[in-house]
C-alpha cells in the first residue's frame, strides 16, 4: 500500500562560484547589485557587475564629433559602473565592473558563457504598454538566451522586504550553501 504523504522537497546542494548581475545604471541598479552582492557573499562567489551600452548603428557617415561624444559618454558610464561595483562589493570577495557594447540580452548571455557563470541576476524593469507590445522587457530576453539560471530581482516593498518573482523565491528557498 502506498503512503498518502506527499513527498517532502529536498534541499539542493549548489555551488555558486561565479555570478553576473546585469544593471542598467538606473536608480534601481544599486538595490539590484546590493542584493546580488549579498547572495554572492553567502556563497563566497565572485560577482561581475555588467552594464551593456546599447550601440546605435552609425551608418556610413561618422564624424569626429560623434565619436568624441560616444567616447565621453562611455567614459562617464564606465566611471558610474566602477563606482557601483565598489559600492556594493562584499568585503573579501571578488567584484568587478564589466562594460560591454551591443544588445543587452545577447551581451549578458555571452559574458555569462564566457566566464562560465553559475547565476545571472537582473532587475525587473517594468516596461510600459508600448514596451510590452514591442518586446522591450530585458529580463525575459536575458532568460531566453542565458546559459545558466536567471534570478529576476523585483525590488523592495514598502516594508523594505525584497520582492522576488515566485521562481526567485523558490530558488533561494531550495538552495543550501555547500
Amino acid at each position: 500500500m502506498k503512503s498518502s504523504k506527499a513527498a517532502t522537497p529536498t534541499k539542493t546542494k549548489l555551488l555558486l562560484r561565479k555570478m553576473v548581475v546585469a544593471v542598467d545604471l538606473s536608480d534601481h541598479s544599486e538595490t539590484t547589485a546590493r542584493y546580488a552582492a549579498e547572495i554572492a557573499r553567502c556563497f563566497s562567489a565572485s560577482l561581475d557587475v555588467v552594464y551593456v551600452y546599447e550601440s546605435v548603428p552609425l551608418g556610413e557617415y561618422v564624424c569626429e564629433s560623434t565619436i568624441t561624444i560616444f567616447e565621453e559618454e562611455r567614459d562617464r558610464l564606465c566611471k558610474l559602473l566602477g563606482e557601483l561595483a565598489q559600492k556594493v562589493k562584499p568585503s573579501g570577495l571578488m567584484c568587478k565592473a564589466v562594460f560591454l557594447v551591443g544588445d543587452p540580452a545577447e551581451q549578458i548571455a555571452w559574458w555569462a558563457r564566457e566566464i562560465d557563470a553559475d547565476l545571472i541576476i537582473t532587475g525587473s524593469n517594468e516596461p510600459t504598454f508600448l514596451g510590452h507590445l514591442f518586446n522591450l522587457a530585458k529580463a525575459p530576453r536575458i532568460m531566453h538566451r542565458a546559459p545558466c539560471p536567471v534570478l529576476v530581482y523585483k525590488g523592495v516593498s514598502s516594508n523594505n522586504t525584497p520582492i522576488l518573482s515566485n521562481i526567485g523565491r523558490r530558488f533561494l528557498t531550495d538552495l543550501e550553501p555547500v
